[in-house]
Order: C-alpha cells, then sequence, then structure tokens
C-alpha cells in the first residue's frame, strides 16, 4: 500500500543490489524502474553509495530517483544501518527529492 501512495509508473526507485527480493516483483508489477545500488563490503547501502548512485544517473544523463527502498535489518543479510548511517541517509534523500521507505518489519 506504501509503495503505491508514494509511486507512480515510470518512477526510479532505488534499493540495494542484495535486497529483499519482493520490492523488486511489487515495484516492476507497479511499473516502477529500478536502480539496483551496489552495497558495501559490510552489505549497507549508506549514503555513500547512494550519492555515488546519483552522480552516476547524472552523468550518464539517466533519470532522477523518485524512491529509496531498505529495509532494516537487511534482509537477506541482516546488515543494520548506524544511527549516524540513517541520518545521513535521509538528509541526503530529502537533498535529492528522494522519498525513504524504511521497513522496519524486523524490529
Amino acid at each position: 500500500l506504501a509503495f503505491t501512495a508514494c509511486f507512480d509508473a515510470g518512477d526510479v526507485i532505488a534499493i540495494a543490489s542484495s535486497g529483499y527480493p519482493c520490492y523488486r516483483n511489487i515495484l516492476q508489477a507497479l511499473g516502477c524502474q529500478l536502480a539496483n545500488v551496489p552495497v558495501s563490503k559490510e552489505f549497507k547501502l549508506t549514503a555513500v553509495e547512494l550519492r555515488e548512485e546519483i552522480q552516476r544517473r547524472k552523468e550518464d544523463g539517466q533519470p532522477n530517483l523518485k524512491g529509496l527502498i531498505l529495509s532494516s535489518p537487511s534482509n537477506p543479510t541482516g546488515a543494520m544501518l548506524s544511527p549516524d548511517e540513517l541520518k545521513e541517509l535521509c538528509e541526503l534523500c530529502e537533498e535529492e527529492g528522494i522519498r525513504f521507505l524504511s521497513d522496519e518489519i524486523y524490529h
């Protein structure tokens, strides 16, 4: 339900390359495009990785990201963002106009 409230068909949504597989299926069924963002060696998608994806897309002339979906702890890796990493990610999303959905199902 949150996906349909936040995104429209054609929107580009960032997800962690090792993220929960159902996100891909749901977003594709809704007509969204996926941006698979590589995770760090700690299996995290932080502001560092997202900033690299944003920059790469700008350089390649690709559409801007409209959203980011993460779960914490990450499924299937179990990686968790620190409070500072989460804050930096939220700040970057706000600066770039990216809707950030944090799936906290495991808390």
